[in-house]
């Protein structure tokens, strides 16, 4: 539905509708704004004697700020996991349940945005690229059913109060920002209207400090302590489109009221050419809407309590893995370690950081029956998938295997194990009591650029990790592998590159050559790993001598282990283990609760373009993909030199056209057990496919083994070692 004038109170009913050229303009703030014609950072403002202050973008003059932020962050993934309101790792609002519950303010507000002490004035994001300069720009009109505005609309209706923070890459507020992320206050979205931006209507949101009984922290030093005088009952005044019959309030007193109907033909006309200069109307800025009692009440920005005061013993349970506020600091804290919550261990801390709080939490053992018991089957809609499996129950007896051909790419073995094989000694069974006795050193790391072309889908909850080093060229073929070598992961500084589109959010450790697991992380010696780890490596190995044989190629054995141990509701988005230093297989041994793996083509192969309809080069057209035999003749044709490379992109251009919301569909869905082994070989298959894995509750850890190159010979020499006999693992 259309929608025109917008806000808690009808602003168009007892508001006085004065033709803008008759309106009184009284000594208030103002802003006026060129258009990005127009020299970017030209403005002017007068002065107001209500002494709300105003910033000017491109101003370089900053100003002490009155007080410090009630929280903080220096990274968004630690912003998204202590704040409820704040789940949002890319674009600017945050939604839960179909309404939008936060902003974050960052680096580019758009064209004609507005700061001061209590509104705030801004554009939505959805449908923008950026331009040569890095500046964004809208690509077309913005749909009201897209989800961002649906749910900035349905907290809008409802005046729900959002939360705001703002980033230190924001050039409205003339003052220094802390910290990379401040968290504002509750705010309320007074009006929502669309507009023309450059060529196209977007969007653009009013937000109105809740609370207007106190000042913000951002306001200027010294100001005077009183709140300033505003006129705050003047409504601004709206006027009726003769063209639609709908009322439209009036948002710039230059150049003028205008129709913000976008149905209507008199969208964004205004008397005179297309207006280059725009200033606000004062009574727009000024007005405050009423406080009535059905706002609710949004309670505290967080809850800030001192987790030392609670019992030492945690469970693997979303309560623990979440971050929390540092009651001394207020810095937003993640769960980075497997047992604590530390303020200090942060890869992005500042020097000015001297804050040390931290919480201990002894992980209690989980009964591996509390995560086994009480499993219902998937229906077949959690089964999606084309793939059918080749079912061998006898030739790897107590397993039955299931292999899926990716034709022309590569094949995924799937090794279901049973209640005999798990409870052997040593086996799946003692394995999931161990590892959580073990110090593997399990943390989580942010994620830098990732592999996958949906590095976005990484933006969720994941698992903890650790890794396991390489073995030498001669090492035999057959399982008994005698040398291998290891190492513990560390994200680098260099990594926390690009951290507000990505993170990892599960628990990490690596043994063995240096491997970079959509983070990049430092390992140990497989001398230091512990006994168990070999004895998983041992089982690891096996699986992929089986998996590569079977397939009729070489067996390479593995020389690193990469652990992952998962707390209640974590999970990992889609991604691909495609470094170019790892080998062509890929085993995974599964421990604890039941999980689904899901196997997806790459958006650019599946769709044949990029998110931005950029033709992929070397297209291979894969089976399954959209469009195949449309594709396959195009490209024929090209290929036969009967259209040149100019028009062959074209077509493809005009047939592919994607939404950047549109993913692929999933190609197969595994359903992985306690003990299962899952084995993914052939050199083209991190290419052209990935895979996310979404356990179903409790804990689960995952320890995955592949062959990494190294030309490296420090790598080469750490700890190397040899398997015991009970290590290498015969199947049963």
């Amino acid at each position: 539905m259309p929608l025109t004038l917008l806000g808690p109170v009808s602003l168009s009913e007892g508001s006085k509708r004065l033709a803008p050229e008759t309106e009184p303009i009284a000594m208030r703030t103002r802003k006026r704004m060129k258009e990005p014609s127009e020299t970017q950072h030209s403005t002017t403002t007068e002065d107001s004697a209500q002494d709300i202050d105003e910033v000017e973008k491109g101003t370089d003059e900053v100003q002490q700020r009155r007080g410090e932020p009630p929280i903080w962050a220096n990274t968004r993934q630690q912003l998204t996991d202590a704040l409820e309101w704040y789940r949002s790792m890319q674009g600017g609002a945050a939604h839960k349940e179909k309404k939008c519950t936060g902003f974050l303010l960052d680096g580019d507000n758009g064209d004609r945005s507005f700061m001061n002490d209590e509104v705030f004035i801004t554009r939505m994001g959805g449908g923008c690229e950026k331009d040569q300069a890095g500046s964004l720009h809208l690509k077309m009109d913005q749909s009201p059913n897209g989800v961002i505005i649906t749910s900035i609309m349905a907290s809008f209706q409802e005046q729900k109060p959002v939360g705001v923070v703002i980033g230190s890459n924001n050039t409205l507020l003339r003052i220094e920002i802390p910290h990379r992320y401040c968290v504002m206050d509750w705010f309320l979205i007074t009006d929502v209207w669309m507009e023309k931006m450059g060529k196209y209507a977007g969007y653009r949101v009013r937000l109105e400090k809740l609370n207007l009984s106190t000042k913000g922290w951002w306001t200027k030093q010294g100001s005077d302590e009183s709140l300033p005088l505003r006129h705050s009952n003047q409504p601004p005044p709206s006027q009726k489109c003769g063209q639609c019959g709908k009322s439209s309030v009036q948002i710039y007193v230059r150049p003028g009221w205008t129709c913000l109907e976008k149905s209507c033909s008199k969208f964004w006309k205004f008397r005179d050419t297309e207006p280059k200069d725009f200033e606000f109307h004062p009574d727009f800025l000024d007005y405050r809407h009423p406080r009535g009692p059905d706002i609710p009440n949004p309670g505290p920005l967080a809850k800030i309590v001192d987790r030392n005061t609670e019992p030492l013993e945690g469970i693997a349970d979303r309560e623990e893995w979440r971050g929390i506020v540092c009651p001394e600091c207020r810095k937003c804290i993640q769960r980075v370690t497997w047992d604590s919550w530390d303020c200090a261990n942060d890869f992005s801390r500042g020097p000015r950081e001297t804050c040390c709080y931290k919480v201990v939490r002894k992980m209690r053992e989980i009964p591996l029956e509390s995560v086994l018991d009480g499993v219902k089957p998937y229906t077949s809609r959690q089964m999606e998938g084309k793939l059918e499996p080749v079912v061998d129950k006898d030739s790897l007896k107590p397993y039955e295997v299931r292999t899926y051909q990716l034709p022309g790419v590569g094949l995924i073995t799937h090794f279901v194990s049973n209640a005999s094989i798990n409870g052997r000694t040593d086996g799946p069974n003692d394995m999931f009591g161990q590892l959580q006795k073990l110090d593997l050193g399990l943390r989580r790391y942010p994620l830098g650029s990732a592999q996958g072309e949906h590095a976005s889908d990484k933006a969720r909850a994941e698992p903890a990790k650790a890794t396991l080093a390489k073995a030498k060229p001669a090492t035999p073929k057959r399982v008994n592998i005698k040398r291998v070598r290891a190492k513990l992961v560390k994200a680098k500084p260099a990594q926390l590159r690009k951290l507000n589109h990505h993170h990892l959010n599960a628990n990490i450790a690596l043994v063995g050559v240096p491997y970079k697991y959509v983070v990049s992380v430092d390992s140990k010696a497989f001398s230091d790993a512990p006994a168990e780890i070999l004895t998983a490596l041992g089982r690891l190995s096996w699986a992929t001598d089986n998996a590569v044989t079977r397939a009729g190629d070489q067996y390479q054995p593995p020389n690193e282990l990469l652990a992952l141990g998962y707390f209640k509701n974590m999970k990992i988005g889609f991604h691909d283990d495609g470094e170019s230093a790892l080998g062509p297989t890929i085993a995974t041994l599964s421990l604890g609760t039941r999980s689904r793996m899901y196997i997806r083509m790459k958006g650019k192969y599946y769709f044949g373009v990029s998110n931005s309809n950029i033709p992929t080069p070397g297209d291979p057209v894969l089976p399954r993909c959209i469009k195949e035999e449309q594709r396959r003749s195009l490209k024929k044709d090209f290929e036969a030199d009967r259209i040149t490379n100019d028009v062959y992109n074209k077509r493809r251009k005009a047939m592919l056209q994607r939404s950047n919301t549109k993913q692929p569909p999933k190609l197969l869905t595994l359903e992985l057990k306690h003990g299962d082994l899952v084995v993914m070989h052939g050199a083209e298959l991190q290419k052209y496919y990935e895979h996310s894995v979404e356990p179903d509750k409790g804990l689960r850890f995952a320890l995955t083994a592949r062959y990494i190159e190294s030309k490296n010979e420090a790598d080469l020499q750490k700890g190397e070692f040899k398997l015991q006999d009970n290590q290498i693992y015969d199947g049963q």
